[in-house]
């Protein structure tokens, strides 16, 4: 009887275990409630103030959130390339999850791409933009579907490139979208990188067996390149972007509904970098 109470005791303490949600540790959550756009460039390293800015015109939660005003290519203006806000993670590390909310406002692709926001090393190789090419986007009057470019991986000639790795979801218009990623740094010269997307908590890309890191520098591509920084960037398409709810962690998928209170670290105050 004791044997068999032990093993009801242990089972029962099982399940609640296995039951138990794994939570991911939270570098920083933003959600844009800052006072002002000076404000906003107090705490993300920034190449001009205002777009992207703080607006309260479309939040998700709260009162504000991050506004993008796109106007055509390069060029045109400040609004329409070259425009980007950026914020670093405490500790560099070769795993990162992101998740963010976004909401494309009457927006239109045009034939160069449209980049939404980009993780990796801001001195070295490879690095993550997630972007929308209109090329691969099956939905007329909608942003299309959200790839990933790869770049500075070396090839097996020897040359660096850009990897253009597919996504399978169009991403709706006029509705907020919770967009979660995943970038793991594959071992130097080895093809085992991982990168993955979801899409309203649906998988919609996943890849286990890229080679992103050389096995020694090469061309800008380093062995030890982490994952460092998280940029949104105003470049590309016409029409409006919002952001809100944008988290980052270094060892779990953040989900779509939230985390656990306390879960959450001060930002550390940038450093001078340089993104090539």
């Amino acid at each position: 009887m004791r044997t068999l109470k032990g093993l009801v005791i242990g089972v029962t303490l099982l399940c609640v275990f296995r039951a138990m949600p794994a939570h991911a540790t939270i570098d920083w959550e933003e959600g844009f409630e800052y006072a002002d756009d000076t404000a906003f460039g107090n705490v993300w390293t920034h190449s001009c103030l205002g777009n992207p800015g703080i607006s309260t015109i479309r939040p998700h939660s709260e009162a504000k959130s991050a506004r993008l005003v796109y106007r055509g290519t390069v060029g045109v203006d400040p609004g329409a390339g070259g425009c980007y806000m950026e914020r670093f993670l405490p500790v560099p590390n070769e795993t990162e999850y992101t998740r963010f909310w976004i909401y494309f406002d009457r927006f239109t692709l045009n034939n160069v791409g449209t980049k939404i926001t980009l993780q990796g090393d801001p001195n070295f190789y490879p690095s993550f933009w997630w972007i929308m090419n209109s090329v691969n986007n099956p939905v007329v009057d909608q942003p299309g579907v959200l790839d990933v470019h790869v770049q500075g991986v070396i090839l097996d000639n020897g040359l660096q490139d850009t990897l253009l790795l597919r996504g399978s979801v169009v991403l709706p218009q006029n509705q907020w979208v919770c967009v979660e990623t995943r970038t793991t740094m594959s071992s130097p010269g080895v093809n085992n990188g991982i990168i993955q997307q979801w899409v309203n908590g649906v998988l919609s890309m996943n890849f286990s067996n890229v080679r992103m890191r050389a096995a020694t520098l090469n061309q800008q591509n380093s062995p030890t390149a982490k994952n460092s920084i998280n940029r949104l960037y105003t470049q590309h398409g016409r029409g409006t972007i919002y952001f809100d709810n944008y988290a980052v962690s270094r060892d779990a998928r953040i989900g779509c509904t939230g985390f656990p209170p306390g879960d959450r670290q001060a930002p550390r105050a940038p450093s001078n970098f340089s993104f090539r």
